[in-house]
């Protein structure tokens, strides 16, 4: 079985949920390209980062954020900025600029994860797919 979700839906979720204009594109079958206006006031600019997906934990995803030289000072502007805007309990900081992102903690994304077994997750052409087999009741 194979569940997916188009960028364009991923970017109204969070434009609706966390009131966040962020967008993502596909680089590879496992990297997704994504950008965040920042706006400090006097400091506007679009950060970009790859999100390297490097495994599925059940409903747990491992990510490694790359953005070049400085990475963990962008980071930490964005974590900051975004703090009161990621609901609580979404992404967990590990060690070397990876994340642990809880899909199941995602209202829209949950009973995907209560009703399969992910077996893979993947990037496609414009969006997310997960692959795995019906839970038996």
């Amino acid at each position: 079985m194979k569940a997916s979700i188009s960028f364009p839906e991923l970017q109204d979720i969070l434009l609706e949920k966390a009131e966040q204009n962020i967008s993502f594109s596909s680089v590879d079958e496992k990297t997704i390209q994504v950008t965040y206006p920042l706006d400090l006031g006097i400091i506007k600019k679009n950060l970009t980062v790859d999100l390297i997906i490097e495994e599925l934990r059940d409903s747990d995803l491992l990510v490694q954020v790359s953005a070049g030289k400085g990475t963990e000072i962008l980071l930490n502007t964005a974590l900051s900025v975004l703090k009161n805007k990621i609901p609580e309990g979404l992404l967990e900081k590990q060690d070397n600029n990876y994340f642990l992102i809880h899909l199941g903690s995602i209202e829209q994304i949950k009973p995907v994860f209560d009703a399969i077994t992910v077996s893979d997750f993947k990037v496609i052409g414009d969006g997310l797919q997960v692959e795995g087999a019906l839970k038996k009741p």
